[in-house]
């Protein structure tokens, strides 16, 4: 009997929820050609094949006309008319539809994959059922002579099926992260982008302000507003940079830098929000101290590092920075705070960003976490030590030490 008589004779079923089945196998796959071979999904196949001792493996994909095989062992697997396919029957199934001998089945003997093709004699089908509960195809087991699966071989092949929904479960989340991270550095992107303007014009009118201003203690705040417009300038070109918006690996620019003179320059940019919580901030720093170092990186950890001081430091309570070097070559940078210290459950986790150690500062300062990953991602870069000392509503001291 010819396919088309089969077709002829042949009742075919249709899921009731066909139109939501397809709209799910869209999810995973695009479907509009062959589906891509993955290895991880021909490795299934093939385990499946070998427990359950049959020669032949597919997975197939079912769409509203086609049968198209994502993985196979022991044959080239082709794409098939969904009419003709047994994997059709499967897909209505709730658990495995086994049929020992299709030559003696009264619906499959005449089946074109039974009478021709690679002759089939037996097959034994799982639904490949999605989360949401909808059979989108088929882990199926083909053998040329008459066969049936004990209780083992069944259980297998279900978990089987299981772990290939979920191993497209998985692709599904990793592509959706994917896009929200491209939106995510898109959005940074154009945010950062539109900084740099408005930036670049307080720049400008603050060293015009300054230069025909007579009142000293006017010619500072504008120096002060001037170089707290370069910095902020500075971060916005370091979030344009391709390595945070790709995601690539972050690099050091060493040069021979005055780290003192560098740091004096951080603390009059922090000097403003010190002022509004009334912290005294003391400081001993060489008159010159030169050093191999990233720069900008080093304004990174600085800035966060006094920033956070002052966050979690009452209002009037001292805060104080060190800086030296050492008899065996090492640059020590020592910040110290009067605040409410460091608990030891948010101690253990202080570099790795998550939500729930988040807490608010002494004013209600908000936190995100990002300041105290980024001292680490940059400390680690320059090979830093990190040591964290902190007691409770006496204060915190942070410790790193940058070998030569």
């Amino acid at each position: 009997m010819n396919e088309d008589i089969w077709s002829e004779v042949s009742n075919y079923p249709i899921p009731d929820n066909e139109i939501e089945r397809l709209n799910a196998l869209y999810r995973y796959e695009t479907m509009g050609v062959d589906p891509l071979p993955e290895d991880a999904f021909d490795r299934i196949t093939e385990l499946a094949c070998t427990i359950c001792e049959v020669p032949v493996g597919f997975l197939n994909l079912i769409t509203a006309d086609k049968q198209f095989p994502k993985a196979c062992f022991g044959v080239h697997g082709e794409a098939q008319d969904r009419k003709t396919s047994v994997c059709q029957y499967t897909i209505m199934q709730e658990d495995i539809y086994e049929i020992e001998d299709m030559t003696k089945d009264l619906v499959f003997k005449h089946n074109p994959n039974t009478t021709g093709g690679l002759k089939i004699v037996y097959y034994a089908g799982a639904p490949l059922k999605t989360p949401d509960g909808y059979n989108i195809g088929t882990l199926c087991l083909i053998d040329f002579k008459p066969n049936k699966l004990n209780d083992s071989q069944r259980k297998s092949l279900r978990i089987l099926a299981n772990e290939i929904v979920a191993q497209f479960e998985l692709k599904l989340a990793k592509n959706l992260l994917k896009k929200q991270n491209e939106e995510k550095d898109e959005l940074i992107r154009a945010v950062s982008h539109d900084m740099r303007n408005p930036l670049t014009g307080i720049i400008g009118f603050s060293h015009m302000l300054k230069e025909d201003t007579k009142n000293i203690d006017h010619r500072q705040q504008l120096l002060a507003i001037n170089e707290a417009g370069k910095s902020l300038l500075g971060i916005v070109n370091v979030l344009l940079n391709s390595s945070y918006i790709k995601n690539e690996p972050f690099n050091l620019h060493l040069e021979e830098t005055d780290v003192a003179e560098l740091t004096r320059e951080i603390i009059r940019l922090v000097q403003p929000s010190l002022h509004l919580k009334k912290q005294p901030l003391s400081e001993n720093l060489p008159e010159s101290l030169h050093w191999l170092i990233d720069a900008e990186k080093w304004k990174q950890i600085v800035g966060n590092l006094l920033s956070n001081a002052s966050k979690f430091t009452p209002e009037g309570k001292p805060i104080h920075i060190d800086l030296s070097k050492t008899a065996e070559e090492s640059l020590i940078l020592e910040i110290t705070d009067s605040g409410i210290g460091i608990p030891e459950a948010i101690l253990k986790n202080l570099f790795t960003g998550k939500k729930e150690i988040l807490r608010k500062g002494t004013r209600n300062e908000p936190t995100t976490g990002v300041g105290m990953v980024a001292v680490k991602k940059f400390a680690d870069l320059h090979n830093a030590i990190i040591n964290v000392e902190s007691e409770s509503g006496k204060g915190t001291k942070f410790t790193l030490e940058f070998p030569s």
